[in-house]
């Protein structure tokens, strides 16, 4: 895995739609921007042609309301069906723990 810059414009945002942010948490990483904080790298997953978010599309959407280009991204390999793959198995562990608990 590489931390590296991130152009917003080329990260593909297929992984979770937009409807799913929550606007308290947008604010909240707006406002740390307004303040001058930094973010934690977002996580990205790179298939050898394109840059698919995993993991801070809260954080990317603030960098965009806030005119923010670029953010540090932690890259690996990867695809969309690895991402969604690793998601269905994080909801069977979720489930499986319910049904334990």
């Amino acid at each position: 895995m590489t931390i590296a810059k991130m152009r917003l414009s080329e990260l593909r945002l297929d992984f979770q739609p937009p409807e799913n942010l929550l606007e308290d948490e947008v604010s909240r990483y707006v406002e740390k921007l307004r303040s001058g904080q930094s973010f934690p790298p977002v996580y990205v997953r790179f298939d050898g042609v394109n840059y698919f978010l995993q993991d801070g599309f809260h954080r990317v959407e603030a960098a965009k309301r806030e005119g923010v280009e670029e953010l540090a991204a932690e890259i690996a390999p990867g695809t969309l069906a690895d991402i969604e793959a690793e998601f269905q198995d994080s909801l069977k562990a979720i489930r499986a723990g319910l049904r334990e608990g």
